[in-house]
Order: C-alpha cells, then sequence, then structure tokens
C-alpha cells in the first residue's frame, strides 16, 4: 500500500515510518524539515497520488507553544489538516487524522469511550477537534474516507524535548529540579512510540475502520508518581511545585476496547520497562538530540 505520512521526520511520524515500511508498505514523508508544507497546496498535490493513504500527523503539537502562538497554532492545525484532507479526497483516497486525547478534556466518567462528547480545557486541544470537525464534514458532505486516531503523549527514544518526560529526565540527569505544576495530581497514560507506531500501522492496514479509535495506554499516573518514578530511576534530581498550569485537564483514562476488538491493539509496553529503556536511550543520546 503507498502512504503518505505528513509529519514523517518527526517523533512519532519517524517510527510510524518506519514500522510502516518493515510492514511492506510503500511508505513516504511529506515533512516541513524537507521543505513539504502542509499549508502548500502544490506541495501536497504533488506528494499524493490516487487511491494514497494519507496519515497526517504534522501540527502544531507542543501545548506550550500553542499557548504562545494561537493563530499559528490554528492556522497549522486546522487549515493545514483542511488542505490535506481535502487534497486525500480529490485524489480518491483515505485519510487517518493524527488527533489527541486532550479532546475529552474533564468528564464525569471515565474510562472515555469514541462517543464521549468532547469537552477541550487547552487551546491545542479545540485546535485539534476544530481539525477533527473539518475531516468530519468532508465525509459527510463530500464522502471523504477517514479514520481519526486520538492518542495520548507518546514518549520514547527520540522524544521531544518538551515533553513530561523528557523534560523530567532532562532535570534529573542534571540533578536540578523537576518542575510540578500545582499538586501534580493531574493524571495521563503516557504510551510508548512503539505501541503508538503499531496502533497506526494497524489503522492504515484496516481499511473499512471508520470515525474515530482511542489508541490509549492502559497504565494512568499522575505527574507527581510519574516525577518520582523517574528521580528513582535516575538516582538523583529533586521535585518542586509550582503554580498550576490552568486551564487543564485534571484527568486522562481512554476506552480501550474498540482498538482491542478491532484492531486487535492493545500496548505492549508497560511504562516502567518503557522508562526504563527511555532512560537507557537518554544517558547516551538524550543531551544531544534534546
Amino acid at each position: 500500500m503507498r502512504v503518505v505520512l505528513t509529519g514523517g521526520r518527526g517523533f512519532i511520524g519517524s517510527v510510524a515510518l518506519r514500522r510502516l515500511r518493515e510492514r511492506g508498505h510503500e511508505a513516504r514523508s511529506f515533512d516541513l524539515l524537507d521543505g513539504e508544507d502542509i499549508l502548500d497546496e502544490a506541495a501536497l498535490l504533488a506528494a499524493i497520488q490516487p487511491g494514497d493513504t494519507v496519515v497526517h500527523l504534522a501540527a502544531y503539537a507542543d501545548l506550550y507553544e500553542a499557548r504562545a502562538r494561537p493563530v499559528e497554532a490554528t492556522r497549522v492545525n486546522v487549515l493545514g489538516t483542511a488542505l490535506v484532507a481535502d487534497v486525500t479526497r480529490r485524489r480518491g483516497g483515505r485519510l487517518i487524522l493524527g488527533s489527541t486525547l486532550c479532546v475529552y478534556g474533564n468528564q464525569p466518567r471515565y474510562p472515555t469511550a469514541e462517543e464521549t462528547p468532547p469537552n477541550p480545557t487547552e487551546i491545542y486541544a479545540h485546535t485539534k477537534l476544530a481539525a477533527e470537525q473539518v475531516v468530519r464534514g468532508l465525509q459527510a458532505s463530500f464522502g471523504l474516507r477517514a479514520a481519526i486516531v486520538r492518542f495520548p503523549g507518546a514518549y520514547g527514544p527520540g522524544m521531544r524535548g518538551s515533553l513530561a518526560v523528557a523534560r523530567f529526565m532532562r532535570a534529573a540527569a542534571a540533578g536540578g529540579e523537576l518542575l510540578i505544576h500545582g499538586d501534580g495530581l493531574q493524571t495521563r497514560t503516557p504510551l510508548h512510540v512503539d505501541d503508538l507506531a503499531a496502533g497506526i500501522a494497524a489503522v492504515v492496514e484496516h481499511e473499512a475502520l471508520v470515525g474515530a479509535i482511542n489508541l490509549a495506554a492502559a497504565e494512568e499516573i499522575s505527574a507527581l508518581e510519574l516525577a518520582r518514578r523517574i528521580v528513582a530511576l535516575v538516582g538523583h534530581g529533586t521535585i518542586r511545585h509550582v503554580e498550576p498550569r490552568l486551564p487543564q485537564t485534571l484527568r486522562e483514562l481512554a476506552d480501550q476496547r474498540r482498538a482491542a476488538l478491532e484492531l486487535g491493539w492493545t500496548p505492549q509496553i508497560g511504562l516502567a520497562d518503557g522508562l526504563a529503556s527511555t532512560w537507557a536511550w537518554w544517558r547516551q543520546y538524550g543531551a544531544s538530540h534534546d
């Protein structure tokens, strides 16, 4: 199968690209690092061929950057998605949109299933939900074939420096302070990038899949407990609480059942093993990578 990955040079995209090629797909990257911009319609038309599957991962993915540049984040995440989706439609292809569990925001009940009404808290999550709505609109109005993959923050070798695991490892490695917003009881479900790449490949290969699907980890952990685990793993570092980041999602726990039933996908790398292997990578490459 021919697959185009926008953001294929990024952390998640590069691992997904490798996974797809290992499974025999003709996968290529479309990435700003190579001068290919999702806001450039002509470049998209040149890259996406008739019948291609397009995995759209290119995005303003950093919460802090999205807060600092909300208009640019909206332009990339919403307009960029609209252009990628529309070119895919015009080429008769299938779109797989990379979204986020952040669209669920704070909910009265957990775990959150795919039909749970979204309630995003931060501008980043709002832009990703808007991107989802654009895709749904093109499905409803023009018959675009599309699936929406919602996933949590991924970690692992090659991870972005702004991710919590990376920030904590960097601080602990330097013997510094691991900064926790508020009481640190807000929870997340970190997913190892290898598991996420396997899930994306499964969605690519399940051509009949439509609508939203959670690719979620089962282990829920608070920011405070994550910091404690990394301090113990590294052997030094101290934890300091700072002002809460508001607004913020206080809990993240998504329902995994659809992915397990329809894709046969469940995460294979537990958090303890994943953090240990990521720290081993960080000790060797992290400082230069960061």
